[in-house]
């Protein structure tokens, strides 16, 4: 039966109470009790029925539920996993940049102390050869001054 059989039987059940004959000054009626017992045994058999209706359908709505929850709760997790992702990608791009950044600080450091080692042999290099171009002067001074001095003892 479904609903419409049970609301059918009841209305059926109202009618016959309706149109049952009344006890005068009583306020009572006369119902057949033999249809009255069939039709509320009919609505009985019917209710049940529509109890496991209504119970398959409070367990599909439950199962439904169940089913949305979890698709959620896997697009949360999915959500989430994402955010990490990103996050992470976000941290190594920034740990990148910042490695990046602090080669490059290493580099210019180096650079910058090579520069000043060369310099440094640079000016010694220099002075060294100034030094040998000093004594070299002194010895072609000394060797002219030499010879100016033996073409004057020749010449005399």
């Amino acid at each position: 039966m479904n609903q419409m059989n049970l609301l059918n039987l009841l209305e059926r059940l109202e009618e016959l109470i309706q149109r049952a004959p009344e006890v005068p000054l009583t306020g009572r009626a006369i119902v057949d009790a033999d249809q009255s017992l069939e039709l509320i045994g009919k609505i009985r058999a019917a209710i049940p029925e529509e109890i496991r209706r209504a119970e398959a359908l409070q367990d599909e709505r439950e199962d439904f539920l169940r089913e949305a929850q979890a698709e959620a709760d896997e697009t949360i997790q999915r959500a989430e996993a994402y955010a990490a992702r990103l996050v992470s990608d976000s941290e190594v791009s920034q740990r990148a940049r910042q490695e990046a950044e602090r080669i490059v600080a290493d580099a210019r450091r180096e650079a910058d102390q090579l520069r000043r080692e060369a310099d440094g042999y640079a000016v010694q290099v220099l002075s060294d050869l100034e030094g040998r171009l000093a004594n070299l002067l002194e010895v072609v001074r000394n060797g002219r001054a030499e010879l100016e001095a033996g073409a004057g003892r020749q010449v005399g």
